[in-house]
């Protein structure tokens, strides 16, 4: 059977571009995540147009070419040092339900946690131990391991902001 290039892209897409937009929107605005997923499929499709490579544990593939995508687009965030005014927060509508202090204590919380913590939390989202253990070339119980670790860590923060989850 001869490799198509379109229909693997095809395959990825249909099984996995909710949730690459979900992990993204979890980090990023509407706009943003959907940017950044469009350029995470956009690298998946001149990868599979260039080398005309199967991918073999296409999940995790797909993940970490996302997760390249998301620190490249921290680096130039942070290279073009973006600086937000107060007057961009009363532009946004908050709902009313929204628990302002709650979130910002949530997010404060959040926070406290490295990169590193917060990348982990948000990929075991969507990915199985075996999945997160191969995409940091660790096993699967340690992915698990590390995963509860954070989880607890930022259980601790959260409580002395007071916000129970």
């Amino acid at each position: 059977m001869d490799y198509i290039p379109a229909e693997a892209f095809d395959e990825l897409w249909e099984k996995h571009n909710k949730k690459i937009y979900f992990y993204f929107r979890r980090q990023f605005d509407v706009d943003t995540a959907e940017d950044l997923c469009q350029q995470t499929f956009m690298k998946v499709w001149q990868y599979l147009s260039f080398y005309q490579g199967r991918i073999y544990k296409s999940k995790s593939w797909l993940y970490a070419v996302a997760k390249n995508v998301r620190n490249d687009y921290l680096r130039t965030v942070q290279s073009r040092k973006m600086n937000y005014s107060y007057a961009d927060l009363y532009e946004k509508e908050i709902p009313v339900e929204y628990n302002f202090d709650e979130s910002l204590s949530i997010q404060r919380a959040v926070d406290r946690l490295t990169e590193e913590e917060k990348e982990l939390l948000s990929v075991s989202q969507y990915l199985s131990s075996k999945e997160v253990g191969s995409l940091y070339g660790i096993s699967a119980s340690a992915a698990r391991s590390r995963v509860q670790k954070v989880k607890r860590k930022l259980k601790v923060y959260l409580e002395e902001t007071e916000v129970n989850i």
